[in-house]
């Protein structure tokens, strides 16, 4: 189907593809295209997009978005909706989500939102031994951050496919879970739908009709970041309960209380595999989201038109830099995740998710570290991997510490958004336009609302001094005291300590909203 329409003068589009979230609000001058199928974006998407003047666009199947001199032109393979009427952004937001990804009412596990998450890939790499694993946990809580989430990564395993803990890493799996559960933290594996080639399992699999062939009947081996593997047909119901199966042994057996479910992405499948279940690759997606979403302490980076239901969608790795996918990307795409039914969104590691940024001797920008973990404390979710104190001075180490303070001390706040983003489907991390939808501020992506009354403001450029804020209208005390009025922009001073934020003082009014 093909649909197209003219944009309105003034009216912005926000969709498609979170990845994309910075190069958004797609306005009347914009030349751009969002294509859910090409490339390799790794991130959560949806065949949706929502205007700011109360339009929303939907197809139950991936449809490229083109945009170009005040003209949109969808093209996709199934009915592409277009709708009106809404007042703005909020009220799109929401009518779309009703239609087409009501919430569940059901949460991920609630210490997402109450406590921090460690994951060790920064810090270990693939070295994911007993003793380095113990390390990190201990140093967390000798230097002062509170316990929390602990995700072993990559490189616990046999191999891919094999979900069993490589005894000459960890030989005693129960006794570290079990050492890890003592200090006080929940414990996650990394685990994914991919099969190693020349593993022990693979032939196994593949005799019983588990992993997916190709358009030709061959099995499908394809390439991804970390070399090639076969990949679980999870459309077959039998492969499906292969898998629990081998979960739930790691949960019962060593007392793993949850998975970081990593891979699935598009580029994994191909339109002409041969599946229990055919479907184009774009859905697979979903499959794997379907899976995961049955454990409580989950975790997918990838994830398409899974909106509103209770999975954990963390952004797509960062570098480890201020601009070009680095700290600037980190309110725009959470933002998007919002507005696309992925309430539950957990910012990349502070810092950044990139092993090659630290690896090499590479060296560490530590006042980006430490704006990067102060931008990421109003958010819902904070997770950190590097250790601060490793590779920052005592000075800034501290900042981060407190940053992680100061995020544990809103949990309360965050679980509270988070139960009535279960209930009604509005973001716990919020746009100025979306909050404020009458006062122009489409295009306002360094700044953002923690609910309808709480403003952050963090500092995203190196050696910055002051800080310009857009105060909505209304009567708002800064996280210094300050009492101003908002209906226009102030610029205050702001040194290595400051973390602004602004808490808005007299009662909200119901205009513009739904």
């Amino acid at each position: 189907m093909k649909l197209e329409f003219d944009i309105y003068p003034g009216e912005y589009w926000w969709g498609g593809c979170v990845n994309r979230g910075h190069e958004m609000p797609i306005g009347a001058e914009s030349r751009c295209e969002v294509d859910p199928c090409k490339g390799r974006e790794n991130d959560q998407f949806a065949s949706a997009f929502v205007s700011s003047k109360g339009r929303w666009l939907w197809s139950e199947h991936a449809f490229v978005f083109r945009a170009d001199s005040g003209r949109a032109v969808c093209e996709g393979v199934g009915t592409i909706e277009l709708n009106e009427g809404e007042k703005n952004l909020r009220g799109a937001y929401l009518a779309l989500s009703r239609a087409h990804f009501p919430f569940t009412g059901t949460l991920p596990d609630s210490r997402f939102f109450t406590q921090p998450q460690y994951n060790t890939w920064i810090e270990l790499g693939t070295d994911q031994t007993t003793e380095n694993i113990l390390r990190y946990a201990r140093g967390i809580l000798e230097h002062g951050l509170p316990a929390g989430i602990l995700m072993i990564d990559e490189g616990w395993q046999q191999d891919y496919g094999i979900f069993a803990f490589n005894k000459t890493k960890i030989p005693d799996p129960a006794d570290l879970i079990c050492e890890l559960h003592r200090m006080g933290f929940a414990v996650m594996l990394w685990v994914t739908p991919n099969v190693g080639c020349a593993g022990p399992n693979y032939l196994r699999l593949r005799d019983k009709g588990y992993l997916i062939r190709d358009g030709e009947g061959k099995i499908a081996i394809r390439e991804w970041w970390t070399g090639y593997s076969a990949v679980l047909d999870l459309t077959n119901p039998q492969t499906a309960a292969w898998y629990h199966g081998e979960l739930k042994r790691l949960q019962e057996c060593y007392g793993v209380d949850g998975f970081k479910f990593d891979a699935g992405d598009v580029y994994f499948y191909r339109d002409d595999d041969r599946t229990c279940v055919p479907m184009p690759a774009r859905e697979q997606t979903a499959v794997f989201n379907a899976v995961g979403v049955q454990y409580p302490l989950n975790e997918f980076r990838a994830a398409w038109n899974f909106g509103g239901q209770p999975i954990v969608a963390r952004l797509h790795d960062k570098y480890h830099c201020w601009e070009g996918y680095g700290l600037d990307t980190l309110i725009p795409h959470t933002l998007l995740q919002g507005l696309l039914g992925y309430a539950y969104c957990c910012p990349d590691m502070v810092g950044g998710g990139i092993l090659g940024c630290f690896r090499g001797g590479k060296k560490m920008d530590e006042e980006l570290f430490v704006r990067w973990a102060q931008a990421n404390a109003y958010m819902g979710m904070m997770q950190m991997s590097v250790s601060p104190w490793r590779v920052l001075s005592g000075e800034n180490a501290a900042r981060v510490v407190d940053a992680l303070k100061l995020h544990a001390s809103m949990g309360a706040r965050f679980y509270a958004l988070a139960l009535q983003a279960a209930a009604t489907g509005e973001p716990i991390t919020r746009s100025m336009a979306y909050a404020f939808p009458d006062e122009g501020m489409e295009t306002v992506q360094d700044q953002f609302m923690l609910g309808d009354d709480l403003l952050a403001a963090p500092v995203l450029k190196p050696g910055v001094k002051e800080r310009t804020v857009r105060l909505p209208k209304g009567t708002w005390r800064s996280w210094r005291g300050e009492i101003l009025e908002g209906g226009r922009n102030v610029t205050l001073p702001v040194g290595p300590d400051d973390v602004p934020c602004f808490t808005r003082q007299s009662a909200r009014t119901n205009a513009g909203k739904e």
